[in-house]
């Protein structure tokens, strides 16, 4: 089974104070005692790093992409220019959302490799047809 995984999760994973922190803790741990692989873009890295960097500490966005890099259990798909293009078709099709362009990449790499699921707590992956939010 093959799981995307978003920058919320990431958050969630790895800040202790973060509102989602357990119920992430549970469903990876779960997702992984059945063999889970998760997927991810560069994108998402950047974003999480970002974040992490600005509202937690260096250090635990350093750690992050350490662990990440280490973890064997996250494959990042880096975005190259068409599968920008097809996020960019996705941003104008959706006008009447909020989607980050961010978000954009992560529905059209869902799209490309057929995956169901997203590890995520943002909303906007309930509104994209075809796509399931867990936990």
């Amino acid at each position: 089974m093959r799981v995307f995984i978003d920058t919320g999760a990431f958050i969630a994973l790895t800040d202790a104070d973060d509102e989602n922190h357990k119920a992430a803790k549970a469903f990876y741990k779960s997702a992984i005692e059945k063999g889970a692989r998760f997927i991810t873009t560069n994108f998402v890295v950047c974003e999480t790093i970002n974040y992490l960097r600005a509202r937690v500490s260096y250090n635990v966005a350093v750690v992050f992409r350490e662990n990440l890099k280490k973890s064997g259990i996250v494959e990042t798909v880096s975005i190259i220019p068409p599968m920008e293009d097809a996020a960019f078709s996705i941003f104008k099709q959706y006008s009447d959302k909020d989607f980050s362009f961010t978000d954009c990449t992560s529905f059209a790499v869902m799209k490309s490799l057929r995956i169901g699921s997203a590890f995520a707590f943002d909303r906007h992956f309930e509104q994209i047809e075809g796509i399931k939010r867990v936990p």
